[in-house]
């Protein structure tokens, strides 16, 4: 429970960032999520086809080296999907 104090301090901010930030208030406000930046949005999308290409290949050639690597790339676009690269 907050204090009678603290409900206004926290009035107060909202008063201010309605004043001052009106996008951000409206933002906040609705909770919807902010879109993901476009060089994240690249990369995932570059590493996700780099992986599914190495493997299909590997697959394709009965190559274990295409596949491995094919393999790694994933690992590395799992970590990066995890990740909070490219978030603000």
């Amino acid at each position: 429970m907050l204090s009678h104090h603290d409900r206004q301090e926290l009035e107060k901010i909202e008063r201010w960032f309605e004043l001052t930030e009106p996008a951000l208030a409206a933002r906040l406000r609705s909770g919807r999520p902010a879109r993901p930046p476009l060089l994240r949005l690249a990369v995932l999308l570059s590493l996700d086809l780099t992986a599914g290409l190495l493997m299909l290949l590997g697959v394709v050639v009965n190559s274990p080296a295409l596949l491995l690597t094919g393999m790694i790339t994933v690992t590395a676009a799992v970590i990066v999907h995890l990740s909070r690269f490219g978030r603000d």
